[in-house]
């Protein structure tokens, strides 16, 4: 069955690796996280959920090596039972993470749709979608400036969909 088990804070990999090489499925999903820093953009990988990662064991057998793991803070419980997660969380989860581990969540763009620049110099301008470049893993926009609309490539973690 599968838990999720809260690491020590900044830990998931080493409890990763830990309890991999002990021979337990564990799956820490990573989100790629997309700033600017002096005019670049730097991508940085990260858990999708910082502090926890999920592992598939036998609770009878492996409670004390999971327990007292490298890296582990505690087995997620309530009512002082580790609680199981549903295969078809997981399953979902998996579903949506490419060859590297990374989950690549659906970013439904569609011509005409307004997003809104997330960071970078023209952080919280409104633009529409035009298209996907997707061998660039970029995305054109149009800017709404006054009374002028540039085209704009940008890397498509730095626009979000307004709602």
């Amino acid at each position: 069955m599968w838990y999720v088990i809260n690491t020590k804070p900044k830990e998931e990999y080493k409890a990763e690796g830990y309890l991999t090489a002990k021979g337990l499925e564990i799956f820490n999903p990573r989100l790629e996280d997309f700033t600017i820093r002096n005019g670049k953009i730097t991508k940085e990988v990260k858990p999708l959920f910082p502090g926890y990662i999920f592992g598939n064991f036998d609770l009878e057998r492996d409670y004390t090596l999971v327990k007292w793991g490298r890296g582990v803070k505690k087995l997620v419980s309530f009512g002082g039972l580790p609680t199981p997660v549903s295969e078809v969380v997981i399953d979902e989860i998996k579903k949506r993470v490419d060859g590297l581990g990374i989950v690549r969540l659906d970013q439904n763009f569609k011509p005409n749709d307004v997003v809104r620049i997330k960071a970078g110099p023209f952080r919280d301008f409104l633009g529409i979608f035009q298209k996907w470049i997707p061998e660039k893993e970029r995305v054109r926009i149009l800017l709404n400036l006054i009374a002028y609309q540039p085209s704009l490539e940008i890397h498509y973690g730095l626009v979000e969909k307004v709602h």
